[in-house]
Formats: structure tokens, sequence, C-alpha cells
């Protein structure tokens, strides 16, 4: 099996598991990375206070990120908890020794309580000398006021926020500075997120959760920054994703300990339940099939299919389907492109421009079978789609214009899948391959290498999309749903050409 990139915390441990690299390596390993750590101090705390905590020596600091880097391909880092001007001095000496890999600052200088945890020195060569290394900076509101000497609580409003997030990455050379705004009264936290070589602003708004479990979240949301750009995301979609993943920590959070609990770091690892093994190479496309209760056998063993592979399936039952899945071919075909409009990356754009031309393809074969029985393409033009097909259609189009490409390609996916083992299925019926089955060139070529090649094609790419991403909670859920509602839909499709019989 392929390693997973790994990914590096230079931070302090928190006895009480909440925070620091407990958070942090907590949060790799939730988003399918390989956690490695460098600690720099270590504290005596739980959930209602820190009692105490020492450094470690420079030094030794600087000694655990060259063991580390020396042996590893480490492809992105952050850093936490850094003591003091000399821990910072090294971090920095040891970080330019190895060359040009990603880098999140966390500026942890204010405690929750308020309580500067940097001396002037410190502060002084954090700005100086860590800030310029940085790719992200992730200060909260307190710390931005810190690091640009602003009078407390004078970020007050988003517009405040843009502002800071501007003159820090100016000033210190951040290539991007994410400016969070949990500390700004409201329904709703928007944090900023500002590109310095650009000038571009985004702005990523999430419901506020009501809880007292958030120890750690600055942590968290700068590891999970760092894990997502070990797996190449870029910038803001690594942060818009980190946001995502603490608010949803947050609201699956539970107690732990009489003080403020920690979030949960580790609900998504319900994502173990499709993790691709040896004997499982397609973990989330069994994970769909298997949340359908029943459905997906009723939908590939169909009927439909079953009387076509026999051969005694009725002439206007099967041309019925052919008019009625040509105008679906369409909007299908629609789908696919707009799912090529929502993806960033370029070889996925071309993988579904192929997936397009294959439906212009499979309409071909329609024609071409219904002109063999004497309908016109004239006529399957002018047939009016069904009930189902508009309800099916409308429903794909839907969830594309609702949803991300990753669930308008599962809306998509039983089409695809569930006619390429449906028909491999019914060309084991050796009267699907007899001369006079009229629907036998049908089913060989869903059977057939092209098609099977198509299906092949699709399903990496749904199965490489979950691996990018962070599925657990209400998104795993929403995506089963969606699965299940298209494998019904399909149903009904050939229920409706079956009404023909």
């Amino acid at each position: 099996m392929k390693a997973p990139p790994a990914v590096l915390t230079i931070a302090g441990s928190d006895s009480g598991g909440g925070a620091g690299i407990q958070a942090d390596l907590k949060t790799f390993m939730a988003h399918g990375t390989y956690g490695l750590s460098a600690i720099t101090a270590i504290t005596a705390q739980n959930t209602q206070t820190v009692q105490s905590f020492c450094r470690v020596e420079p030094k030794m600091v600087a000694q655990q990120i060259h063991a580390v880097m020396e042996d590893i391909d480490v492809k992105a880092a952050k850093t936490g908890m850094l003591a003091d001007a000399q821990v910072i001095d090294a971090v920095c000496d040891a970080w330019q020794a190895h060359g040009n890999v990603p880098l999140v600052v966390d500026p942890v200088m204010v405690a929750t309580s308020g309580k500067r945890l940097l001396d002037k020195e410190a502060l002084d060569t954090l700005r100086a000398r860590l800030l310029p290394l940085a790719l992200v900076v992730t200060p909260n509101l307190r710390e931005a006021e810190t690091i640009l000497d602003l009078a407390p609580n004078s970020i007050d409003s988003v517009e405040a926020m843009v502002r800071a997030a501007q003159e820090i990455s100016t000033r210190f050379g951040a290539a991007y500075t994410v400016v969070k705004g949990g500390h700004l009264p409201g329904e709703s936290v928007i944090d900023v997120v500002y590109e310095r070589c650009t000038g571009h602003v985004d702005e990523i708004e999430n419901k506020r959760v009501q809880t007292s479990n958030t120890h750690g979240t600055g942590c968290t949301l700068s590891a999970a920054i760092a894990a997502n750009l070990g797996q190449k995301l870029q910038v803001v979609d690594a942060v818009r994703r980190g946001v995502r993943y603490v608010n949803e920590c947050m609201q699956t959070g539970y107690k732990v300990g009489k003080g403020q609990g920690p979030v949960n770091h580790s609900y998504a690892m319900r994502t173990m339940e499709i993790v691709p093994t040896l004997h499982n190479p397609h973990p989330f496309t069994e994970y769909l099939k298997a949340q359908t209760n029943g459905l997906w056998e009723q939908y590939t063993g169909h009927s439909f299919v079953r009387q076509a592979a026999a051969g005694t399936l009725s002439k206007q039952a099967f041309i019925h389907y052919l008019k009625q899945d040509y105008a679906y071919l369409k909007h299908y075909a629609r789908a696919t492109a707009l799912a090529a409009f929502k993806s960033d990356s370029l070889g996925r754009v071309a993988e579904l421009v192929d997936a397009m031309q294959a439906c212009v393809r499979e309409s071909e074969l329609h024609v071409k079978m219904c002109n063999h029985w004497g309908v016109s393409q004239r006529e399957m033009e002018d047939e009016q789609e069904s009930w189902n097909n508009v309800a099916y259609t409308r429903y794909i189009v839907d969830r594309g214009m609702s949803g991300d490409v990753l669930e308008l390609l599962v809306a998509m996916y039983p089409c695809l899948l569930g006619y390429g083992e449906a028909a491999l299925a019914a060309s084991a019926d050796s009267r699907s391959q007899q001369a006079d089955n009229p629907f036998g060139p049908w089913i060989a070529a869903y059977a057939g290498d092209e098609f099977q090649a198509a299906v092949a094609r699709g399903r990496r790419v749904i199965e490489d999309l979950v691996r990018e991403d962070v599925l657990g909670g209400q998104r795993l859920r929403r995506l089963a749903k969606t699965f299940r509602d298209t494998v019904d839909l399909e149903i009904r499709f050939w229920d409706n050409a079956l009404e023909h019989n």
C-alpha cells in the first residue's frame, strides 16, 4: 500500500490531550496523513488549567526536526507553541536547512484566559524570522492584535479582520494570512483568508456551534490546513476544508473533564469503513451499495434486464425505454459537463469530458437500435419525457447545483456502475448471446470493454475524490442518501418501461 503523505508538527505537548501535538497528530490521522512531531515544550495541564510547563532545549528541538526531515519526505508542517526566542531561532535555523516545504504557522502567543505566552523578545523573533517562512499564518483576533501592536479588542469587525490580514502578510511576508473570527459575536463565524501576491480576500462563513468544548480549535485548524497541503490541495481549498473539519469536530464534541473540553477529532475516523485494502480496493463504492439496504441488488437484477437477456422483453417496452433513455442521456451529458466545470484539476476535467463524449456514443447506439425497428431519430427527439425521467434527471441536476463535484458524481454513479454490473450479469445468460435475441447487442454494448473501461474510470474518479476529502457525520450520510435515492430512481425508470409491455 502506498504510504500517506508525512506531515510534521512542531509544537508543545498537552497532557490533557485536547491541544498541542496531541490534537495535531489526531488531526493528521483523521486526514489520512502520517503524523510526525518535534516537541518544543511539555505542559502539565487538563481541561481546567495549565499547572506548569517546561520548554525543551532549543538544540533538542532542532535535532528532532533534523532527524525527521533527513529521513522522511515531509510534505507539509505546522508550528504551534514555541516557548521563547531561542526555540523560535532554533526552529527557523533547522527549517531553512531543509528546503521548501509548505509551513503553517499558528502563532500561539495568547492563552484563552488572555495571558501573554510570549515575551517581547520572542514576539520580535517570531515577526522577524518565522512569519516570513510561513506559507500560511493563522492568528485569532487577539494574536493578530498582538502581532500588529494593536490595542486589545480593536479588531472588532470583518472589515478590521481584512485590514489586519493584509497588514500581517504585507509587513511580515506570509504568503497567506488567515484571521480567525471566532471571538467576534454573532450567529455566524467568519474567517478571512488574504493572499499576498494577488490581494484577493476570501471570507469563509459557518454557523456558530454552541458548545463549551472548544479547547484546541486553533491547533486543530492549523494541523488540518497542513494535512490538506500535504495532500496537495490549493491553499484556499486547504483552509476551507480545515475550517469545515473543525466545525464538524465541534458539532460532534463530547464532555471530557470538568472544564473546557476538547473537540472530537475522531468523528471523521468513520472513514475507516471506506479505506482501501487488499481485499476491498473500492471501499467507498461498496459502502454506498451496502447503504441501499437491498435496493442495489434489486436494481442490477431488475426484471427488465433479465427479460432482455432471455429475449422475452416486449418490443414496445424496449422502444419506450430507448426513447426515454435518449432524453435522459442529454441531461446526463449536461450533468457531466457541470461536474467538469466544478472540478479544479485539468486531468479530472479531461476525464469528465471523455465521459460526456461517451454519452454521445451511447445515444448513437440508441438511435441505431430504434432505426432498426423503424423508429426515426426525429421520433426520439419528439418523445415527451416521462415523469420518472423528469424526476430522475432533475434530482441529479439539483444535487449538482446544491452540492460539490463529489455529490454530483455520486448522484450520477448508479447509472454508470449499475449498467455495467447489470450487463455483465445479463451477458452470463447464454440466451443473451443467441443470434435471434434482439436485445443481445444492447447487453453486449454495456458488457463490452469500452463501457466497462468507462465504469472503471468513473469509479477511480470517485474513489480518488473520497480519499482527498474528509467524510464523516452528516456529509457521509448525505452522500449515502444521494446514492440510494438515485438507485431507487433507476429502478423506477425500468419499472416504467415494463408498464409498456
